[in-house]
């Protein structure tokens, strides 16, 4: 790990763990303490009903458990009472997935909020790295994936999730959300969702919210060691061209926990380390930007973007878009360190130590191909969509031209002036991160009163180093089609005079200019909780009181510079002149756009950073610090919960639950700069603002197998940091592309929502349950993005920000069900199944431009109608197998688009993936993967005949080798 980057924080956990380092190899104690959950891995005891940590404790969650499998109903207030000394009970062990499916069962069924959970087998059972990957397995919760990883979670539609580590944010760099390809499964005892929030539960997520459980030594009898060792083969897809490769992984975890003279120690410590090369080849489709008149013999004419549009006799009018590709690849690294102490220094105290460290390294090449043809001042072998609805737009009756042929163009003396304009561009990118965080607890229960006290401090960084080549292919002929038979763009021909297939001569580029940018992002939150329940006992109607204060200073920065140059001669030099043969790279490309294509070496670009700037006239070394892009914020939250849980009987129906408020009282201070056009205002704000979140929750017990959930309550999402962020950041335009740019919005507001869920839960005699859910979000100020055009310096650039909308609507049903097949004779038994279907509806009011006050009612963006997941399971005969179907529906991801104002929407995708595991012995078991067996790919269009981006995901295959004992 000599790439990690390990900070000073490091040292509390090594100081804590330092006393109990030479235990982890001793065995166990004599007489351990005999098993307090259905499975050694499921740490259900250490989970309340909000999430939270309590510390370590274990015994609560298990005796649910226990009575669940007695067919017993155990109130969700049950607490564990005082420990006396007595001899250890006999447990029944039911172990692997069946067990942790149990586990996870419970503490679905015992919370007094609406959740999902996977436990630490279960998890285990998935060829999953990342905890985001093994979230889309849990029901209502979709995922979005870019560069072939995990990057979003999506729950019951809506992005706006909060995460915590035991209870305590948690969060990457400048971000308010955690990145969770960061975070990987080694390190995870559990997952839950919550999708119904509790007064003592983190605020921050109208969508719900995620808690990870990380394992802790005294959630294992006592000694324990997992390991393992992997090797993943990822195949490219949409590029034939490229090549396979593998992709190591490994790590391992030890714990171990022992009697003292001062009370029971448990220590444990897990590494793990993934390398990975990956692709991700895109096609994608711009904006058309001009209007194109087309004659009957398939000829056409520029007519410019702007009416009325003057039509000779038999002319009708199209529109072709840009097309172009990306293909997108790089080498990255992710390493994981964790270590947890736990000290039981009496039967009423305990302390828990927590450390987690993930770093990552990432070497990317983003490389672009540009055909603007939209500039190109006539067409020829044009084909025009055939009529109907989605040629009005409204500049007219403008149809979408198909496919085109668009001959080179001289527009100016120069040698390089010509439409359309072919080019390739290089990215070559270097990044990292490193997260620590460490939660330091203590849990006290004397009788009725249980105190749970937490300090936790997170300190997170990005980095980001980028340096862009153009260069150009001048006088160039091109042969596109904007819609081919399975609906997307590609290039039939490009050619020049002296080259039949210009994109794959070097010599027919010439170099364009040259971007260099960075930025670093940072964070650091140091936070401290305390949580009590005094139970009053007797058969009251309140049965107990919880109250709780949390105090917190987060502060993040951002700096960064981006300068753009280019040559000031009038002849332009070549690539291979410049710089010689290595700085070119045929790289493998996309088929649809004729395969490889020459374009600069993103690691020439890396590894010579200081030559290539030299060339073009600029000093070695980074753009300075650039104070207009300065961003630095600070935010104070200071939170308190006052919450009663009650039983009662109603015609023989035990109801019970929990009503209270969240009181929250946040303080931030903003300074940056502002640019909207040519116009710069300093930004210095200092806000504070108040919010009361009550709620209301019940679980109604029909019976000993029927149950319900009912909750109410308020919820917010602050703006994220980036999208509060008002520095712009600003793309060059090219000779023949508009620039681009982007920027936040200081005066965002908190998106709010009042929430009402509703359950129906049926709970099998030996395990599995079946269940139907109905919710409803009533939503105020909901972000959405916005672009327009702003002339900056006299140049014309595409800039997005951030807005609050108006109010808006989510509503939606979830039926899920979970069942080994026990009942079933013979080999049959050791199947099961997981399915569940989530629908869901809304609407939005959106703002028809930027600060505008008028709004439209348009659809939640990024909501997909319609959702589900289904596994396939089997346990038996030392054979662990899952073969599970993810797929979300269609979905909005962008409201008017330019120039013709229609909604982009991104096609329903389903994803494949299977594992399958044989344990070679009772230590040893070996594991299969596959993931996107069906090639799934993301697929956006505005509407027939007018695609944009298809992404191709990659599909990997994987074999390891665990151990464990």
């Amino acid at each position: 790990m000599t790439r990690f980057e390990v900070k000073p924080i490091c040292a509390a956990i090594m100081l804590l763990t330092a006393y109990s380092a030479s235990a982890l190899a001793q065995t166990a104690t004599d007489n351990p303490p005999a098993a307090t959950s259905t499975s050694a891995s499921a740490n259900v005891g250490a989970t309340t009903s909000s999430g939270a940590s309590a510390a370590g404790s274990t015994g609560a969650g298990a005796e649910s458990s226990q009575a669940q499998q007695a067919g017993q109903s155990v109130p969700a207030t049950a607490q564990p009472a005082p420990e006396v000394p007595q001899a250890a009970p006999a447990v029944v062990q039911v172990t692997g997935l069946r067990g942790s499916l149990r586990s996870a069962e419970a503490i679905k069924r015992d919370s007094l909020q609406v959740v999902d959970a996977i436990n630490a087998e279960d998890i285990g059972k998935f060829p999953d790295r990342q905890a985001g990957d093994a979230l889309q397995r849990v029901a209502g919760v979709q995922v979005g994936r870019d560069r072939g990883q995990t990057s979003t979670v999506i729950i019951r539609g809506l992005p706006d999730v909060v995460t915590t580590i035991d209870g305590n944010e948690i969060f990457t760099a400048a971000a308010r959300r955690l990145s969770y390809e960061d975070l990987p499964v080694q390190s995870i005892g559990g997952l839950e969702v919550y999708k119904s929030a509790s007064p003592n539960q983190l605020e921050g997520g109208i969508a719900g919210a995620v808690n990870v459980r990380l394992r802790a030594p005294f959630d294992s009898k006592g000694y324990s060691f997992t390991g393992y060792v992997e090797d993943r083969m990822n195949q490219s897809n949409g590029s034939d061209a490229s090549k396979d490769t593998h992709n190591p992984g490994g790590g391992f975890s030890v714990s171990n926990r022992w009697d003292t003279g001062v009370g029971e120690m448990g220590a444990l410590f897990d590494v793990a380390v993934n390398r990975e090369n990956w692709t991700f080849p895109v096609q994608w489709v711009d904006r058309p930007e001009n209007v194109f008149a087309v004659g009957q013999d398939g000829s056409a004419r520029r007519l410019g973007n702007t009416g009325p549009f003057a039509l000779n006799p038999g002319e009708t009018l199209g529109q072709l878009p840009n097309i172009g590709g990306i293909y997108n690849s790089g080498k990255r690294e992710r390493q994981s360190i964790h270590g947890a102490f736990q000290w039981k220094i009496s039967p009423r105290l305990q302390a828990t130590a927590q450390y987690l460290g993930t770093g990552y390294q990432g070497r990317n090449a983003v490389n672009y191909i540009l055909d603007i043809v939209t500039w190109a001042p006539r067409l020829n072998n044009v084909v025009l969509a055939p009529q109907g609805e989605h040629c009005n737009t409204p500049r007219g009756v403008i149809c979408p031209i198909m496919s085109a042929n668009a001959p080179a163009a001289q527009f100016s003396p120069s040698p390089y002036d010509w439409d359309p304009y072919m080019a390739t561009s290089t990215w070559g990118q270097k990044e990292r991160t490193y997260t620590h965080f460490l939660d330091l607890a203590l849990r006290y229960n004397d009788g009725p009163l249980t105190v749970n006290t937490h300090v936790a401090y997170t300190k997170s960084k990005f980095v980001n180093d980028t340096l862009i080549v153009d260069q150009q292919v001048p006088g160039a002929s091109s042969s596109v089609y904007a819609y081919g038979r399975d609906g997307h763009g590609g290039y039939n021909t490009v050619t020049t005079p002296g080259s039949a297939n210009a994109l794959r001569d070097p010599n027919q580029f010439v170099l364009r200019g040259m971007v260099q940018n960075w930025s670093e992002q940072a964070g650091k939150q140091a936070q401290w909780r305390s949580d009590g329940t005094y139970r009053l006992g007797g058969d009251g109607f309140f049965r107990a009181v919880l109250a709780g204060v949390r105090l917190s200073e987060r502060k993040v920065s951002n700096h960064s510079a981006e300068r753009a140059s280019d040559f000031s001669s009038a002849v332009r030099p070549t690539p291979i002149g410049l710089f010689g043969p290595s700085f070119e790279e045929l790289v493998p490309g996309l088929d649809r756009l004729g395969g490889p294509w020459y374009t600069p070496s993103a690691n020439y670009l890396i590894e010579n950073a200081d030559t290539v700037r030299n060339a073009y006239g600029q000093p070695s070394g980074r753009v300075p610090d650039d104070p207009t892009r300065l961003f630095d914020q600070r935010e104070r939250n200071a939170t308190f919960y006052l919450s009663g849980r009650w039983e009662t009987t109603l015609g023989g129906i035990k109801v019970s639950g929990e009503a209270g408020a969240r009181v929250l009282k946040d303080k931030r201070k903003l300074r940056g700069q502002n640019r909207i056009g040519d116009v710069v205002t300093d930004v210095d704000l200092s806000t504070s603002e108040t919010n009361v979140l009550p709620s209301a929750t019940a679980i109604v017990n029909w019976n000993d197998q029927w149950q319900s959930h009912l909750s109410a309550g308020k919820t917010l999402t602050r703006p994220g940091f980036r999208e509060l962020n008002p520095a712009l950041s600003l793309v060059p335009p090219t000779v023949n592309a508009p620039g681009t740019g982007g920027a936040g919005n200081p005066d965002l507001a908190p998106t709010k929502s009042k929430n009402i869920d509703a359950t129906l839960e049926y709970y099998f005699a030996k395990n599995g349950y079946a269940q139907v859910a109905l919710f409803h979000r009533d939503i105020d100020g909901y972000l959405q993005n916005f672009t327009q055009d702003e002339s900056i310096n006299g140049v014309t650039y595409r800039v997005n920000r951030p807005q609050n909308s108006g109010k808006g609507t989510l509503r939606g049903a979830e039926l899920s069900a979970q069942k080994f097949f026990d009942f079933l004779p013979g080999f049959w038994r050791d199947f099961g199944v997981q399915a569940n279907y989530t629908w869901i509806d809304g609407d939005n009011e959106t703002r028809t431009s930027l600060n505008s006050g008028a709004f439209t009612k348009t659809a939640l963006v990024g909501v997909a109608k319609q959702n589900y997941n289904v596994a396939l399971l089997y346990e038996g005969n030392g054979i662990t197998g899952r073969l599970a179907a993810t797929r979300r529906g269609d979905y909005v991801e962008q409201i008017f688009e330019e120039p013709y104002l229609q909604d982009r929407v991104v096609k329903a995708t389903t994803f494949v993936d299977l594992s399958i595991g044989y344990e070679l012995t009772p230590n040893v078991s070996l594991h299969f993967d596959a993931i996107n067996l069906t090639k799934a790919k993301f697929e956006s269009e505005l509407g027939p005949y007018q695609p944009r981006d298809i992404r191709y995901n990659m599909t990997t295959y994987g074999l390891s080798l665990r151990y464990k004992m």
